[in-house]
């Protein structure tokens, strides 16, 4: 669809301060990259529209398009197993800031403390082992972080999405992590179920008086 002309998802538009469909597949694919990160400002209800700014910004599953591209924080990184193979085919965006890493949701080659936000949109639904998953990013997550994560629930498992999630198991996960916001749309990343969205934060360290 975004090489024929048009955008995916179609709503692209309503995130930017923007009227018209760019006229190049490249330039295109920037506009579906800016829609997402103020996409994700709505879905977490960031106060701030700056949010990002300053941070270092990890996005676990991001696939070949979209978030780490145009996040407008100080430094950028984007997870996937495949991110290897979307450099391969051409995939990712030229010029983009972003550092992209190839690796599992399971074990994240950052260090400990290092992100102040971990994004994980459409993520849990497909990895091998979601609590540990979620183990990795409390671990990379700085104090007075902010996780971000967005899941289906209510889906039937299948070949690509095997994790059936629950609100109170991921949850129960997220131990040490305080959830600052909940919300959920009726309709999903996938074909049944509902999307949900859990913000967290990690709490700072208290320091001795």
């Amino acid at each position: 669809m975004v090489q024929a002309g048009g955008l995916r998802p179609n709503d692209a538009l309503a995130f930017l301060e923007e009227d018209e469909i760019a006229p190049t597949y490249l330039g295109r694919r920037w506009q579906l990259a800016r829609s997402q990160v103020q996409r994700v400002v709505m879905e977490a209800a960031l106060d701030d529209p700056e949010y990002f700014a300053g941070k270092v910004v990890v996005e676990v599953g991001c696939g070949p398009l979209g978030f780490p591209d145009a996040c407008p924080s100080r430094i950028s990184i984007g997870i996937d197993p495949l991110a290897g193979r979307y450099a391969e085919h051409g995939l990712l965006l030229p010029d983009s800031p972003a550092v992209y890493l190839t690796a599992s949701a399971e074990s994240i080659p950052l260090l400990s403390a290092s992100a102040g936000v971990v994004l994980a949109r459409n993520t849990l639904d497909y990895v091998d082992d979601p609590g540990r998953a979620v183990d990795e990013f409390r671990r990379i997550l700085r104090p007075d972080g902010r996780l971000i994560l967005l899941f289906d629930v209510g889906h039937m498992p299948s070949p690509a999405q095997p994790n059936a999630l629950t609100v109170e198991g991921v949850r129960s996960a997220l131990q040490g992590l305080t959830v600052i916001r909940e919300h959920s749309w009726e309709e999903p990343f996938g074909h049944d179920g509902h999307r949900v969205v859990l913000v967290a934060e990690l709490p700072q360290i208290a320091t001795p008086a």
